[in-house]
């Protein structure tokens, strides 16, 4: 049964207009996208190949547009609203007067934003996949590419899930949105130099790097399991770093 302070959160959370603005435009865009890019002019325009970059390979075009760039500034304004507007106004702490521990509250919400963000990955695949359907209809459910999309939208959403942790902690260090905003843009730059840099013991050990590689070095292709499970483990390792900088930062604050 859920704990009543995760439904109140869970509530706040699907309260947030942004979610359902966001997830409207996305749905629009992918439709239209899916049928624009089968135009000559499109794909001149873009300097693709829709042999390449439709059909079952679809959904794995679309996750790029979400993990890369568009879904991490999704979360930012989400999650600065969600952690940032509480403090300002006071409410972060606002179950405290119930009887429930101020770590026992920040637990709750960090728990539920990185459930929320592996949901957003999977209705993502939901309307990438849908769109598809409706632009070329069952041929883009062939089974070894399924299970190999699928197993990238699984990579994004343990990666999308630590980065909502780090944005997280970011907002209790800052305490500000547009701080938080400015840190994270500046983080997806340094994250698009490690990718890009080809030093490996560095890109090896950043968080953003396995759903890089599973995007563009491995592109349309199954990524190794070994590369998968270590990708896995680093951004664990990171998700728990952030969590427990969070439940530290928490337990200092002096209001």
């Amino acid at each position: 049964m859920m704990h009543p302070l995760t439904k109140l959160y869970v509530r706040r959370m699907f309260s947030q207009k942004l979610i359902y603005i966001f997830f409207a435009c996305f749905l629009t865009a992918s439709f239209f996208y899916a049928f624009l890019i089968s135009t000559p002019q499109m794909e001149e325009m873009l300097n693709i190949d829709i042999r390449t970059v439709g059909r079952e390979n679809f959904p794995e075009f679309m996750m790029r547009f979400y993990v890369g760039t568009v879904g991490i500034l999704f979360q930012v304004f989400l999650l600065t609203l969600y952690i940032c507007e509480e403090d300002r106004t006071k409410l972060i702490f606002q179950p405290l007067l119930h009887g429930e521990e101020r770590r026992r509250v920040m637990q709750s919400k960090i728990w539920i934003a990185a459930g929320m963000s592996m949901l957003f990955v999977l209705l993502i695949a939901i309307i990438n996949y849908g769109a598809a359907f409706m632009r070329w209809g069952n041929e883009i459910f062939e089974t070894e590419v399924v299970i190999r999309t699928g197993a990238k939208y699984l990579l994004s959403g343990i990666y999308m899930s630590c980065i909502a942790m780090g944005i997280i902690a970011l907002c209790l260090y800052t305490r500000s949105t547009w701080k938080t905003i400015i840190v994270s843009i500046l983080y997806m730059l340094v994250d698009g130099g490690i990718c890009s840099s080809g030093i490996l013991p560095l890109q090896r050990i950043w968080i953003g790097y396995p759903s890089n590689l599973a995007m563009f070095a491995y592109e349309y292709g199954r990524m190794p399991v070994r590369e998968m499970i270590w990708g896995i483990a680093v951004m664990m390792v990171y998700g728990a770093v952030f969590y427990k900088i969070s439940l530290y930062k928490i337990e200092r604050i002096d209001f």
